[in-house]
């Protein structure tokens, strides 16, 4: 079992969301990008038969929001579900990482929310008692 430290976040209309805890903005950028797949199926039933890799540049903390929306486009052209995850590379304006996963399968993989993008809505990236915490709202 993926052992994810994020919650949901619900509390706004129409939309639904993601808060992530790390201690490290890499572990922090897999944790955001699995914990979105993670709403869309139980990535705990998703195999690491395939990887892609994704990038996106832009500054903080719509860097966060703009690999998510890539990953987003992986699963709607490719029909991919992540569950595992590996930054390749980190720059202050720039990452680049690699998910690995399967194609998604309704009979296997559960569908659970249906997310259309990651907005910049109440985004942000803060670092709270030597942790990164991290709130991206999506717009289903």
């Amino acid at each position: 079992m993926k052992r994810l430290n994020y919650e949901p976040v619900y509390d706004i209309t129409a939309e639904a969301g993601i808060r992530v805890r790390a201690k490290t903005l890499e572990e922090l950028f897999c944790s955001a990008l699995l914990a979105t797949f993670n709403e869309i199926t139980d990535i705990d039933k998703v195999e690491e038969k395939e990887s892609y890799e994704i990038s996106a540049r832009n500054e903080l903390p719509f860097l966060l929001a703009d690999i998510i929306n890539e990953a987003l486009v992986l699963h709607e052209t490719k029909k991919f579900v992540a569950s595992g995850c590996e930054v390749l590379e980190l720059k202050e304006n720039e990452v680049r990482v690699r998910l690995k996963g399967e194609r998604y399968d309704p009979r296997r993989h559960p569908p659970k929310l249906v997310i259309k993008a990651a907005t910049y809505h109440r985004l942000k990236i803060e670092k709270k008692d030597g942790y990164y915490e991290a709130e991206v709202i999506f717009d289903i």
